[in-house]
């Protein structure tokens, strides 16, 4: 689902955090935090992949997904479903940061 973003706050709460991004950004922070976030996704798609051909085995092997295999898939779909969250927060944040970057301009 696509979220929209305003370019004009609509509050004077989001026109102090815009004025307050506007002094903090600069493309050398954003560049970084950029990276740091592309290397953890880099790690986290990893981590996916391997959960993926896990949850694949298990399922072929019905028999063998005990109360304990139960409760360690949903342990896992919680910290996948709020990984997936802390990456969208992060993108928002550099996207923001993309905007206040290109007004600078």
């Amino acid at each position: 689902m696509h979220e929209s973003h305003s370019t004009s706050p609509s509050t004077s709460k989001e026109a102090m955090q815009d004025a307050s991004l506007d002094q903090e950004v600069t493309i050398e922070q954003w560049s970084s935090d950029f990276l740091d976030l592309c290397d953890d996704f880099c790690q986290f798609s990893q981590e996916c992949a391997f959960l993926s051909d896990a949850f694949a085995a298990v399922a072929q092997e019905p028999e063998c997904i005990t109360p304990d295999t139960s409760e360690g898939i949903r342990h896992v779909n919680f910290w996948l479903k709020y990984q997936v969250i802390g990456y969208r927060e992060k993108i928002n944040r550099l996207h923001d940061g993309w905007k206040v970057l290109k007004r600078k301009q």
